[in-house]
């Protein structure tokens, strides 16, 4: 009994003894500085900016020499059609050599008639003045109704070309509109012409209606004159007359050609700049896809396109004066990723597509 009693105070000893050696007694707390956290900066995977050159990656793409076909037709057509759109000089008439074989006698009679002509030329003059003061409201009236109709027109079909998409229009009703936009300016000047035209002739009818007895009078009076000149002068008069009429037939039948060579350049400057935007968006979106690769290789921000202005046609642009309006090129536009510093992935790119 005596030694299960020294056994169990035995290990109650070694129980309380290991107790105070684990056990530390408190020790007083102490404030101390917080420390600033520094946070480590995360390298970020993505960085850079690269560019591909335009013009080196079009010299050796498949479609680029029709690429250059087109746009070097583009300009050929643009530069006739800026020469076909000037406007036809007058051609310049050779004066009638009515000089007759008796020349005194002839100037005599040529310094009354001419006197007589300076004051019937006097008198029509302020004739169509005053015509021309009193219907010019209605003329201006006209003139300008004919401009709110085209203008109208053109609005709404811009109208319609913006919101095309809502419209639900298909590729054929857009080309027409925008066929017939091109058409509403040469119709609305061509209608001014003929307002123009016909208040003009309005005003000379007035003015021949008022002075036409004297006229007929000076006529007579030049028509006697006449009988009395040689063979030689009045044969003089029907060859330059000849030669005027010639030339104004030749006159209007250039303006004719001119306008219908006009529509048919036009139509195929159209279609032309129609084909090569086409041609243009397929090359920019192949080399989009595999610049869009090479982006993500390199891990960049962004890849643009590099394109130099086309040298002919910013000549084109800058030296010539155009007698229309040229439509302008759309720029190739970027490829955005994420990045900084810069790097030419042309030749990376010309690797892979060629």
């Amino acid at each position: 009994m005596s030694n299960y009693r020294l056994k169990a105070a035995a290990v109650i000893a070694v129980i309380i003894g290991g107790g105070l050696i684990l056990y530390n007694l408190p020790t007083p707390a102490t404030v101390e500085k917080p420390k600033k956290v520094v946070q480590e900066k995360q390298e970020n995977p993505v960085h850079g900016f690269g560019y591909i050159d335009f013009e080196q990656v079009i010299n050796k793409h498949r479609d680029g020499e029709k690429l250059k076909e087109l746009i070097g037709k583009e300009i050929r057509l643009k530069l006739e059609l800026n020469e076909i759109m000037r406007p036809v000089s007058p051609p310049k008439l050779p004066e009638i050599d009515t000089t007759p074989f008796e020349e005194s006698a002839r100037k005599r009679n040529m310094q009354n008639l001419m006197s007589q002509l300076a004051d019937l030329r006097a008198r029509k003059k302020q004739l169509a003045e005053e015509y021309k003061n009193q219907t010019e409201a209605a003329y201006l009236e006209k003139r300008d109704a004919n401009r709110d109709f085209y203008m109208n027109e053109a609005f709404n079909i811009t109208l319609k070309l913006q919101n095309a998409k809502t419209l639900h229009l298909t590729p054929e009703q857009i080309q027409e509109l925008e066929n017939r936009l091109n058409e509403i300016t040469l119709e609305r000047n061509l209608k001014q012409k003929e307002l123009l035209d016909a208040w003009t002739a309005e005003i000379e009818a007035y003015v021949n209606s008022q002075v036409a007895e004297d006229e007929a009078r000076i006529q007579r009076e030049s028509d006697e004159l006449k009988e009395k000149y040689s063979e030689e002068a009045m044969q003089k008069i029907r060859e330059t007359q000849e030669r005027n009429k010639a030339l104004m037939e030749a006159a209007m039948q250039e303006i004719a050609f001119r306008q219908t060579r006009r529509r048919e350049l036009l139509d195929e400057l159209l279609s032309t700049e129609k084909e090569r935007e086409k041609l243009e968006d397929a090359i920019l979106d192949s080399i989009a896809n595999e610049t869009g690769k090479l982006g993500a290789l390199y891990k960049l921000q962004m890849v643009f396109i590099k394109r130099e202005p086309d040298y002919a046609t910013e000549k084109l642009s800058s030296n010539v004066e155009m007698n229309f309006k040229l439509r302008t090129r759309k720029p190739p536009g970027a490829m955005i990723f994420e990045g900084t510093d810069t790097k030419d992935l042309t030749q990376d790119l010309l690797k892979t597509m060629y």
